[in-house]
């Protein structure tokens, strides 16, 4: 399953609404339980195993269904300003990110906060060999872990750095395997990468607010035609109304990679696209710990290389119990 399939299974805006506070002493938290419906193209869809249109540099084929999961996040809170939690990241979820997380946030001052915390592997599957055709290609686990620090809105500014270090590691890596060893190496995607990003809050009034961000990654892959660069930025907006939440964001990457592809002889390029949109009713039928979540959102992938061009949408609604 691709990020934006992950996101939106997962949703809360709450975090909106104390994104800079801890809360109070003891235990706290939210779980979401939501449906969603989501389609995907890419020409690493393992539900599909053979890729037979003949030709390899062409767009992946298709597929969608239902998918369901129940998330959230547990805290806990001591000594006013010292917070341990493990599960979903609540402020990357509204604008569209999923992740697993389990770690510690310290107050700083009035408004800021330092969070150190380790996101385990999800787990997924890939292709042992992508670039197999007319016959059916083999599954292989990957596995990713990431440490990471978050300094949120810094020296109580509206400034705030989300730093990373994260590892990718394939059971099997088999790429090019029917080619020769300079191939086979170059395309090699076992390795290791940094993460930042870079936001400043700016509030409207009260109620609503814009989230601009600039966004760098770079993945250092054993194999060089792997490793690249991303540039990108983000731009999310959220306003609170009586019970109702939204938001809304919109983002877009410029990855480059370093080497010559050596199975279509170009170096790959890629653009892209997405936006992810979340409303949220709260205290549902008059229920003080219940909301309504609703989601959808797309990312679009374009690249000089069709074979790796993709495209993935979600659409969803589901419940949130906060305690």
């Amino acid at each position: 399953m691709k990020r934006l399939t992950l996101t939106a299974i997962a949703l809360s805006i709450s975090a909106f609404a104390n994104a800079d506070q801890l809360g109070d002493n003891g235990l706290s938290g939210e779980i979401t339980g939501l449906i969603g419906f989501t389609a995907e193209q890419s020409n690493f869809n393992t539900d599909e195993k053979r890729k037979t249109d003949g030709e390899l540099n062409t767009s992946g084929s298709s597929e969608s269904g239902f998918t369901a999961a129940p998330l959230g996040q547990i805290r806990y809170t001591f000594n006013d300003r010292n917070q341990v939690f493990v599960g979903t990241s609540r402020e990357d979820l509204a604008v569209g990110d999923f992740v697993l997380e389990a770690g510690y946030t310290r107050a700083i001052g009035e408004h800021s906060s330092l969070t150190l915390s380790f996101l385990p592997s999800l787990g997924g599957e890939t292709w042992e060999d992508p670039f197999v055709i007319n016959q059916d290609r083999e599954i292989t686990d990957v596995s990713s872990n990431a440490f990471r620090i978050n300094y949120a809105n810094i020296l109580n500014s509206n400034i705030s750095a989300d730093l990373a270090y994260f590892t990718k590691e394939l059971d099997s890596e088999q790429s090019g395997k029917l080619s020769s060893g300079d191939i086979i190496s170059a395309l090699d995607r076992d390795g290791s990468g940094i993460y930042s990003k870079f936001t400043y809050r700016y509030g409207i009034n009260e109620t609503s607010m814009f989230e601009p961000s600039l966004l760098y990654k770079s993945f250092s892959a054993d194999g060089d035609a792997m490793s690249n660069t991303t540039y990108g930025v983000e731009l999310s907006y959220k306003k609170l109304t009586g019970r109702h939440a939204f938001a809304i964001s919109g983002n877009y990457e410029a990855t480059s990679y370093d080497a010559q592809h050596p199975t279509f002889n170009t170096t790959q390029k890629d653009h892209t696209f997405g936006m992810f949109g979340a409303y949220e009713y709260d205290q549902l039928f008059g229920w003080k710990n219940v909301s309504f979540n609703a989601i959808a959102g797309f990312d679009i992938t374009s690249s000089n290389i069709a074979f790796y061009e993709s495209s993935e949408i979600i659409i969803g609604t589901g419940i949130t119990y906060n305690f």
